[in-house]
């Protein structure tokens, strides 16, 4: 029998709340494990609730969706964090991926995109809406946001930069090692590299780093 992936929701709305519950809920994939008003009481629950997926709202009170999402990513890396806004913000929506969100929607997004976007982050680790990608390609001529140099000038062998462009095209590890060659375990060494050398959070914070270096990305 599949595994139904785990999701935890945070959002001060009850409203919000129990329609995106009611959402997932019919779907037999999806087992919502845990529902939170703020970010306070979302972490204090995770470690009994043992989520896959977090869909985390950002203005709430006692703890922001901001903050929320550091204490994450310092808590349990592997959670993977779906931001669910009304903020549509080219700044905002970057600085939440640079953050380690593993993607961003918007509260008037379809409920397929909410769907999809679950499965994704699931599969991929990362889930790069057309809102997302238009922030970033914006953030390229944006001199606040853009990081000067070729992805070589950060110290990244040929090798790792093709690694990366297969990263951004959505390729499996498994995928990889058959286009280059190389055995599954040699990517994920790959892969670990890369975030090392360019302290990225998650695998969307690579993608982000790539794109922001003349990577093209493709949305599913």
């Amino acid at each position: 029998m599949k595994k139904a992936i785990r999701i935890a929701i945070a959002d001060d709305h009850t409203l919000v709340r129990s329609g995106i519950t009611m959402i997932l809920r019919s779907n037999s994939d999806f087992a919502v494990v845990q529902q939170s008003e703020n970010g306070r009481e979302l972490l204090e629950g995770l470690e009994q609730s043992h989520p896959d997926v977090v869909l985390l709202d950002l203005e709430m009170p006692v703890l922001s969706g901001s903050e929320t999402l550091i204490e994450i990513r310092k808590l349990y890396p592997d959670v993977r964090v779906l931001i669910l806004t009304m903020h549509n913000n080219d700044a905002f929506i970057v600085r939440m991926m640079e953050l380690g969100a593993n993607g961003y929607l918007i509260k008037n997004s379809d409920p397929d995109e909410v769907i999809r976007a679950i499965y994704k982050v699931v599969e991929s680790e990362f889930y790069f809406s057309d809102t997302v990608s238009k922030a970033m390609l914006q953030g390229l001529s944006n001199p606040e946001l853009k990081n000067k140099g070729t992805l070589t000038g950060h110290g990244l062998s040929e090798r790792e930069v093709d690694v990366l462009k297969l990263i951004c095209q959505e390729y499996t590890t498994t995928e990889i090692g058959e286009a280059l060659f190389l055995s599954p375990k040699t990517i994920e060494g790959y892969r670990k590299v890369l975030m090392e050398k360019t302290e990225a959070k998650n695998m969307a914070g690579l993608v982000l780093f790539a794109v922001r270096h003349g990577i093209h990305i493709e949305n599913s």
